[in-house]
């Protein structure tokens, strides 16, 4: 497995000129709280984990979160798009049981249906990862057991879908972030089962682990994990054959300075066709950010950069929130508001949270990044201890793509998580993975997002997990495009 030969080359064409793309506008976007008017509300405290999917299958981003707070009998928030800006909460009777205590979801088909299925992580110790089957029509049965899915020991810090060794069918990792339980990996067997492989796989060690990121670090083909942990944090090569190295010091990501570690997230914010990794600690002096030099080594550019003075962390994402190419940097913290730094492009950041209306001081604990109203530029749910807050982005006048994968379910599941999306303007490129979550314990909308300033037409490349790609020339994007992406015949369908 390799990155598609086409793509290679395209991205060594382009990677000595990464930047931002060509007449970009150079406002920086506000954002509104539309919580109240969206209706959803108040949602109750100690909010930890959240998600946008399209469950029902109607085009439109919905949201699930769920909150740890036990004096209530309601935790579970299963909130349908009506499509005009608001939401109707469709959790009751669905079968997903909203008294369950949820520390993370991530969505993923992991039978290939056409459905994506829910899996969460509970604060219950030792209890193992919950499964809900997506049975069409807004209706899901839990089926953890009779899955496999029964291994415990700890408290689940994170649960997240990922195809590690890239089969078609979805697996399925959990972090535990009790010192006394290791996590665990399940691999799917492609009929409705799975089986515990975390030992075979070399990845049954026993850490305090809060989060965890898969992605792929070396452009091989295969997803590698980074594991955010209160101890060393861990870094583990795919090998392609089952199995993972441990290669945390070789990489650069080992060391003190990364101790007490809550969460990860991964992107390429210089656009050289690498993804890069920033990582958020709680009680150590700084975050951390590292660029991938594409070598199987990460260097920590976070003084230089100016993304190291961010508070006592809670989670992260990259997010091209102005539309101008560039990934941004979001972060979250316990007892002060949140940061959310504009790539300027030059390999340094600002931080426009005040400008923008971002900077919300409600102990954000989770921050999940989907286009709700579908006007292409990214809005943000927020939830944490203090609350949450539904903040929609108000725009400009950049363009945009936005890409609804479709794995064929055979080779590439489904929801094509793992697979990239490459973009090629006039200034250079842009890379996207789908991913199956990242960040604390939160999973940003499977269709992927490019701003493209004033670009009006772009090359696009879709390597599927599979190995196989599918190309896109000059696809316009004036005025900002949706289309739907079909792995079958290469299908590229307007939204």
């Amino acid at each position: 497995m390799f990155i598609g030969l086409f793509s290679s080359f395209l991205v060594a064409f382009f990677a000595s000129c990464p930047g931002g793309s060509g007449g970009s506008d150079d406002v920086v976007p506000s954002f509104s709280d539309v919580t109240s008017a969206s209706g959803i509300g108040n949602v109750g405290g100690l909010g930890q984990s959240a998600s946008w999917v399209d469950f029902d299958g109607d085009g439109w981003l919905d949201l699930i979160t769920g909150n740890t707070d036990i004096g209530t009998s309601k935790n579970v928030f299963l909130f349908r798009n009506n499509g005009n800006g608001t939401f109707s909460d469709v959790v009751a009777g669905s079968g997903i049981e909203e008294s369950r205590r949820l520390r993370s979801v991530s969505w993923g088909d992991f039978d290939n249906d056409g459905l994506p299925d829910l899996a969460a992580g509970t604060i219950a110790s030792g209890a193992p990862p919950l499964l809900y089957k997506n049975l069409g029509e807004g209706f899901f049965l839990e089926v953890s057991s009779d899955a496999g899915i029964t291994r415990g020991g700890g408290t689940a810090g994170h649960v997240l879908w990922v195809d590690y060794d890239v089969d078609g069918f979805l697996d399925l990792f959990q972090a535990n972030i009790n010192s006394n339980a290791p996590s665990f990996l399940y691999r799917n067997r492609g009929d409705g089962t799975f089986e515990d492989v975390s030992d075979d796989a070399g990845l049954g060690v026993s850490d305090v682990t809060n989060s965890a990121v898969w992605f792929d670090a070396n452009n091989d083909g295969f997803p590698d994990l980074f594991l955010a942990n209160e101890g060393e944090n861990r870094f583990y090569v795919n090998r392609g054959d089952g199995t993972f190295l441990d290669r945390t010091v070789q990489s650069g990501l080992g060391g003190d300075l990364l101790w007490d570690s809550v969460s990860a997230c991964a992107g390429d914010f210089n656009n050289d066709g690498f993804l890069d990794l920033y990582v958020v600690n709680i009680s150590s002096p700084r975050n951390a950010l590292y660029r991938n030099n594409g070598d199987g080594t990460f260097t920590d550019i976070t003084l230089s950069a100016g993304v190291w003075d961010v508070g006592d962390g809670r989670t992260c994402a990259w997010v091209d929130f102005d539309g101008d190419g560039l990934l941004d940097l979001f972060t979250t913290n316990h007892t002060s508001p949140s940061r959310l730094f504009r790539n300027l492009g030059n390999g340094k950041f600002e931080d426009v949270a005040v400008d923008t209306g971002i900077d919300l001081p409600i102990d954000v604990f989770s921050a999940t990044w989907g286009d709700f109203n579908r006007d292409g530029f990214m809005d943000v749910f927020l939830t944490g201890h203090l609350g949450s807050a539904l903040m929609q982005n108000d725009g400009g006048m950049n363009n945009f793509l936005i890409l609804w994968l479709f794995g064929n379910g055979v080779s590439t599941n489904t929801s094509a998580i793992g697979t990239r999306v490459w973009v090629f303007d006039t200034e250079g490129l842009q890379v996207r993975e789908v991913s199956g979550g990242r960040g604390c314990c939160e999973q940003d909308m499977l269709p992927v997002h490019f701003g493209l300033g004033g670009e009006r037409e772009v090359d696009v490349v879709v390597d599927w997990t599979d190995g196989s790609s599918c190309v896109f020339n000059s696809v316009n994007v004036q005025g900002g495009r949706m289309f739907f992406v079909f792995q079958d015949g290469c299908r590229l369908e307007v939204f």
